[in-house]
């Protein structure tokens, strides 16, 4: 066995993993610890039930005897699946145990060489997306794979945490490095995070760039007009000291729809009349912060669990190729990745003063025409290394 794209497209068909439990007609349906699960998140959504084992097939492949968590009271309108360390699992604080997770059970069960995956989220208008276990597919990014160290908290491996060395925006009048005292920054990949997450020096002067605002009474968020989704300019993550890997996050992936149903308008001021967007970017003073699906849709991200490294790359919208390549073996290097390489450089941006801010103008001033319509597909979310989608992919390789 090599690889495993969880998602399947046999013939012109779609497989949905909808992780929904009819308990009563399963026969190998077993409680494990009644009253047991209990799991919040950062959007303040919860699930809490028991804990079960049971049949769980994926494709042609299937797990026995898998632990699950059973939302017997939740407010999550989907199914999650559980994709990080094993050690940051919920039931190490409810049950008091840990348990092989999709990942580790994949590898135990030799569907798959290495507990690797490698996630491609697509754009924020794409109605599907990518997770592949134990290998990578080099059609679905472009550039260098690039290794970065996963950082340990508290000597343990709990989350994605790698060093965000610098932040800059670029739009068509200007460049500018953003500044933080914080920087660099440690940073969690965070799949299972909506949003952005960055300190709050430091969101206050993306906020400026673009000209989004932090409303606190009515929303509790920063909100930005929906038509600037349209507006040029960028920002960049880059990653690991000057040398390492750049991602670049345009404006079209970070303006969200803020309701479900008909956007809410400005009431007054020069966007007044105009409807209200969220920002993909928020302000934290928790650490480590938050890099979520606004910057992961941007990066092509491997996961690797085993030599405790994460590969990136900058994405490829919408890529219709493929060419997966699997982990060779347990324990096996990211195929195609190399390391970060800075040399001597140190590993301390340098903190430019600022004295304003050339690209807020580039930033701001473009075109009014934006879709509505695009920012309603909002169909792809991501909950801390667990997936639920509509995905779509290749079927479940073996050899």
């Amino acid at each position: 066995m090599s690889y495993t794209n969880l998602n399947q497209q046999n013939q012109p068909q779609t497989n949905r993993l909808s992780l929904q439990v009819d308990f009563d007609q399963s026969g190998t349906f077993d409680v494990i610890v009644a009253n047991g699960f209990d799991i919040s998140y950062q959007d303040n959504s919860s699930a809490s039930g028991d804990y079960f084992a049971d049949k769980l097939e994926i494709g042609s492949k299937s797990l026995n005897n898998f632990t699950m968590g059973l939302g017997k009271k939740t407010d999550v309108p989907f199914g999650l699946i559980g994709v990080g360390y094993a050690g940051n699992e919920a039931s190490t604080e409810t049950a008091n145990a840990i348990y092989p997770n999709l990942p580790i059970a994949m590898q135990e069960a030799g569907i798959i060489n290495s507990v690797a995956y490698s996630l491609w989220l697509n754009d924020l208008g794409a109605s599907t997306g990518n997770i592949l276990f134990g290998g990578i597919d080099t059609e679905k990014y472009v550039g260098h794979l690039t290794k970065l160290p996963i950082q340990p908290e508290n000597q343990q491996f709990t989350h994605f945490i790698v060093s965000l060395f610098s932040l800059e925006a670029t739009s068509p009048s200007g460049n500018d490095v953003l500044t933080s005292r914080e920087l660099p920054l440690k940073v969690v990949l965070d799949s299972g995070t909506t949003l952005s997450y960055l300190p709050p020096d430091m969101a206050a002067q993306v906020w400026s760039e673009v000209g989004a605002t932090y409303d606190d009474m009515s929303f509790q968020t920063a909100i930005i007009p929906c038509s600037y989704a349209s507006h040029a300019g960028h920002f960049s993550f880059v990653f690991s000291g000057p040398d390492g890997p750049r991602i670049n996050v345009t404006m079209d992936e970070l303006i969200l729809p803020l309701t479900d149903g008909e956007p809410p308008t400005f009431s007054s001021g020069p966007h007044s009349g105009q409807a209200i967007c969220e920002f993909g970017i928020q302000k934290s003073s928790d650490t480590p912060w938050l890099l979520g699906d606004t910057f992961l849709r941007s990066a092509y991200v491997v996961y690797d669990l085993m030599n405790n490294e994460v590969g990136i790359a900058p994405t490829d919208f919408n890529s219709t190729k493929s060419n997966v390549i699997a982990f060779a073996s347990k324990g096996a290097a990211i195929p195609s990745a190399t390391s970060v390489n800075n040399g001597s450089k140190s590993g301390i941006p340098s903190q430019p003063t600022q004295t304003g801010l050339s690209a807020a103008k580039g930033f701001q001033e473009g075109s009014l025409a934006c879709s509505l319509e695009s920012l309603s597909v909002f169909s792809l979310t991501f909950i801390s290394m667990t997936i639920t989608a509509l995905l779509m992919g290749s079927p479940i390789f073996t050899d």
